[in-house]
C-alpha cells in the first residue's frame, strides 16, 4: 500500500488535525485598567498601613506596590479619590519619615541616602542661619548747603 504524501514528498502524519490555540490570558489579570470601588480602595489603605507596621524594613510605598502588582501611581491616584486612603497615607508618610530618620542618625547605616529621602520626599532642608548684628543705623533726611545762606538769594 502506498502512503500518502505531502507536497514535498514527506509522508502524511494519519493523526494530523489542526491544533487549536488556547487564548492568552493575562496572569495579573487587567490591574492597569480596573476600576476599583472605595470598599477596595480602603482595604488597600489597611493593607499599607498594616505592612508598614509589620516590619522596620518597609520603607519604601514602591516595595507594597511591587508585592502587590500595581503600579506605584496607583497609590496616588487612591489618595485623590479617596478620603480614608488619604489619611491613612499621612499616616504612612510620618511612619516612613520617623523611620528614615532614625536609620539616618544611626551608627549603623550610612545616613547619605536617609537625608536624600528625607529632602526628596519629606520637604527636609539644609540651611544657614545668618544673624546680622551690630549693624550701624542709617539716617536719611536732608542736609542744608553750607556754602549759601539765606541772605545770598
Amino acid at each position: 500500500m502506498a502512503t500518502k504524501k505531502n507536497k514535498g514528498g514527506r509522508p502524511k502524519n494519519k493523526g494530523s488535525e489542526t491544533i487549536k490555540k488556547e487564548t492568552y490570558q493575562r496572569r495579573w489579570g487587567n490591574q492597569f485598567s480596573k476600576a476599583y470601588t472605595d470598599e477596595e480602595i480602603e482595604r488597600t489603605a489597611d493593607e499599607l498601613l498594616e505592612w508598614m507596621e509589620l516590619k522596620t524594613e518597609n520603607l519604601w510605598y514602591k516595595d507594597f506596590c511591587v508585592e502587590k502588582r500595581m503600579g506605584n501611581q496607583r497609590i496616588s491616584e487612591f489618595a485623590k479619590k479617596n478620603e480614608y486612603f488619604a489619611w491613612i497615607m499621612d499616616m504612612c508618610k510620618d511612619i516612613q519619615e520617623s523611620r528614615m530618620f532614625k536609620l539616618g542618625t544611626s551608627k549603623k547605616t550610612n545616613p547619605a541616602m536617609f537625608i536624600i529621602g528625607l529632602k526628596a520626599n519629606h520637604g527636609w532642608k539644609d540651611y544657614t542661619e545668618v544673624k546680622i548684628q551690630d549693624m550701624p543705623e542709617i539716617k536719611f533726611g536732608i542736609i542744608p548747603n553750607r556754602t549759601t545762606t539765606p541772605d545770598n538769594n
